[in-house]
């Protein structure tokens, strides 16, 4: 209701990129929450300003109200490099906490702040005593194009702007810049159009994590927005009733996220439905789960994105969480999973997986665990000498 209003009033703006902008402001407006949300968090916005910026320091800036479990490994990266890191997001991620499992002295300045804060802030002089501004998704939902172009301008730090998109398309949807291209871009994920443009660096440490042997209950998670665009849900249901009908009860699944899936009354005692939780929360049921679940069809046209141009979650979970996933060899084979480190299987054998990992026994599991620990201690080493690498080009033509 709120969407279609803000169209109606916006509709008069002959302009594209103002309308759009116009538009997602409205959407937003909640007077009784922006003024709760200025009496608790506005002394951030000051404190920013006046504070003094650490030599060698990077401003890490997630725009969006979401992707902030992209952004405490990022921080790693950036950290392992020797920089001291501020961060700046919106007050939703920071009330969410995705900086939970980090350890106090691993914790970055976090700046809680509203949309137009950011953009007040990224418009200040405080900008020009970083070494570099990093924005952790320059694919901007909002208003559907690239960050800077929805603030009108580009921050001036002192060797300017890094920025990661989430999907490879935008790449081209949105123009990229020239200066921008194959010298400032990473993607969290290797797909053929981003060769030459951007490179990876995929952030995949979330803070402390414990070592988990095999429950003697197998559980699977499932973590994302129920949609089809996301996740095949019907083909889950199908496999635990199937699992079910032959007698398998020795299993619980799951599901965190929101968006609806309506549970078949005879399956509902082996699904525990958690909807959106905040991350502390996503992290301890993630860790003490079994197996992830990516339930990811490559016989849907609306997934057909997660194939060449955005890259899911549970990637960046798996490898950081130490989880083994349940994946469609098709998305194994794009996101670097093999059944070494996960349960691969092809089509709609969900089932035969499930069925494979309840079965699997510890020893197994562990040799599962120990595959997956490499495979991100790889993962994490390129995407740290990929930063590294733009950061020494970029100063050298400064």
């Amino acid at each position: 209701m709120k969407k279609h209003l803000a169209q109606l009033l916006c509709c008069w703006i002959p302009f594209r990129r103002p309308r759009k902008k116009a538009i997602a402001s409205l959407k937003e407006l909640d007077w009784s929450k922006i003024r709760a949300n200025y009496l608790k968090y506005n002394h951030f916005y000051q404190e920013f300003l006046t504070h003094k910026v650490a030599a060698k320091s990077v401003l890490v800036i997630e725009p969006n109200n979401y992707h902030g479990e992209v952004v405490p490994g990022f921080v790693k990266y950036w950290q392992d490099l020797g920089y001291h890191v501020d961060v700046i997001m919106r007050i939703g991620n920071y009330e969410e906490n995705p900086f939970a499992l980090f350890k106090k002295s691993e914790l970055p300045n976090i700046y809680p702040l509203q949309k137009w804060r950011i953009k007040s802030v990224l418009k200040s002089p405080k900008v020009q005593d970083y070494d570099f501004v990093f924005i952790s998704s320059f694919d901007y939902q909002e208003t559907k194009e690239r960050y800077y172009d929805y603030l009108g301008f580009e921050p001036k730090s002192k060797y300017g702007s890094l920025c990661i998109y989430h999907n490879c398309r935008n790449l081209l949807t949105y123009n990229e810049k020239k200066r921008y291209i194959g010298k400032r871009l990473f993607v969290l994920n290797e797909f053929p159009l981003a060769e030459n443009k951007a490179k990876l660096l995929c952030p995949i440490y979330f803070g402390e994590v414990a070592e988990h042997p095999k429950n003697s209950k197998t559980r699977f998670v499932m973590i994302g927005r129920l949609s089809p665009n996301t996740r095949n849900c019907t083909q889950l249901l199908d496999s635990i009733k199937k699992l079910i009908d032959e007698g398998e009860h020795n299993f619980e699944v799951v599901v965190i996220g929101s968006g609806g899936m309506d549970i078949p009354p005879e399956l509902q005692s082996h699904i525990t439905k958690l909807g959106r939780l905040n991350f502390p929360d996503m992290y301890k049921n993630c860790m003490e789960s079994d197996f992830l679940l990516a339930l990811l069809d490559p016989e849907s046209k609306a997934q057909d994105a997660y194939k060449d141009g955005t890259t899911t979650g549970s990637k960046q979970l798996s490898l950081g969480l130490n989880k083994p996933m349940l994946i469609e060899s098709t998305f194994a084979d794009i996101y670097g999973f093999s059944d070494q480190d996960s349960v691969t299987y092809q089509g709609d054998a969900l089932y035969h997986a499930m069925k494979q990992a309840i079965a699997m026994d510890k020893d197994t599991y562990q040799s599962k665990l120990s595959h997956l620990r490499q495979h991100a201690a790889q993962v994490a080493s390129k995407s740290q000498q990929n930063l590294a690498q733009t950061i020494a080009d970029v100063m050298k033509d400064n």
